[in-house]
């Protein structure tokens, strides 16, 4: 399994999978630190870990080594079948594109690039990630929203051999919760790298409203981005906002997942969000726009809400709703770690990707 930057979004599929297969799991240093220093502490022993040296990207051999590494990987562990997590290294696609009796399976994250991120991604590593997505023996996305996506961006892909498996929860984050952390009644949470898409902006119009209606609110913004800077001023003359504009390590992370009372993520496009599948793995009410396949992953009125993008009247109403009627918000909860155990959790989602694994199998062998 190589995942070098989708990390949190591996650990739990690779301890399921541990537990009925040999699972190597193929790493880097920045990659692995998004999951907190203690990240090995999270896989179950049974896993075969793999840390690639670390090298600044900068470097000149940085993509010649990540495919040199994840190719001494394979020959190392003798693989039978690489889940990737899609990358656009140059050297690593094409020596899997050289290795044609070995099945692949590629979890393809965004289908395309975020607004703000396209122009990085105009160049020839975008014809070579579709050209790795055509040698995938089968793919994932995370909903049917980005399946459907995938297959109009990319029409020459056999539909057959796109599947869904949804995020699934990344409750392991809270075995990092210090223990003198506790929920906060009306605090709202917003998470991430904040750029234009995420819709901080449109969340602090919100906002407004709600200090109106519930002078006790209190909302904590934590993420770093280039968005930031243009709403400092309107954050730092609010003293019921608590900023966090610094690296948050995962013990933070963990912290500002507990104190909260639900989480709110008012994205103007997206595809999936791995904070939402945190908020699941904490227990955690959401309050999400309609884009993307985040809608998938919330039982709308059951473990949060869904509301138009770019409505920050209907965000409001959400929040105050939640925040105006505790037992909902416990019923919310409980639904919430419902899904983490059930649809949301990797026994169920790990079956899913053992499926996903044997078409691949199977459709290599013919």
């Amino acid at each position: 399994m190589g995942a070098y930057w989708f990390v949190p979004a591996s650990i739990g599929l690779a301890n399921a999978l541990a537990e009925r297969h040999h699972v190597m799991f193929i790493t880097t240093p920045p990659g692995a630190l998004q999951a907190g220093e203690q990240w090995q502490e999270l896989l179950t022993p049974q896993v075969q870990v793999r840390v690639e040296p670390e090298i600044k990207l900068k470097n000149p051999f940085y993509y010649l080594q990540r495919a040199l590494g994840l190719w001494k990987g394979i020959r190392q562990f003798q693989c039978d079948l690489l889940h990737l997590q899609e990358r656009r290294d140059p050297y690593l696609i094409k020596l899997l594109l050289k290795k044609p009796q070995l099945p692949i399976v590629l979890t393809v994250h965004d289908p395309v690039p975020h607004t703000g991120d396209r122009l990085k991604h105009a160049d020839s590593r975008g014809a070579l990630a579709e050209t790795l997505r055509l040698r995938a023996d089968q793919i994932i996305t995370h909903g049917e929203f980005n399946r459907q996506q995938l297959l109009k961006t990319q029409p020459g892909l056999d539909p057959d051999r796109v599947k869904v498996v949804l995020h699934g929860e990344r409750g392991f984050f809270r075995k990092l919760t210090p223990p003198s952390s506790m929920e906060r009644l009306n605090s709202m949470l917003f998470f991430g790298r904040i750029n234009p898409y995420k819709g901080l902006g449109l969340l602090l119009d919100a906002w407004a409203i709600i200090r109106q209606k519930n002078p006790d609110a209190r909302l904590s913004v934590a993420g770093r981005g280039h968005d930031l800077p243009n709403h400092m001023e309107k954050i730092l003359s609010d003293d019921h906002i608590e900023l966090i504009d610094s690296f948050i390590p995962a013990s933070e992370m963990a912290r500002l997942f507990t104190e909260a009372s639900m989480v709110v993520l008012p994205y103007t496009e997206a595809t999936q969000s791995g904070v939402l599948a945190v908020a699941v793995g904490f227990g955690k009410p959401v309050i999400a726009t309609r884009v993307g396949s985040i809608p998938e992953m919330i039982d709308e009125g059951e473990s949060g809400f869904v509301v138009p993008p770019n409505d920050p009247q209907a965000l409001a109403e959400a929040a105050l709703r939640i925040m105006s009627d505790e037992p909902l918000r416990r019923q919310m909860i409980e639904h919430t770690i419902h899904m983490r155990e059930a649809r949301l959790g990797w026994d169920a989602l790990s079956m899913q990707t053992e499926q996903v694994y044997r078409a691949a199998l199977q459709a290599r062998r013919n």
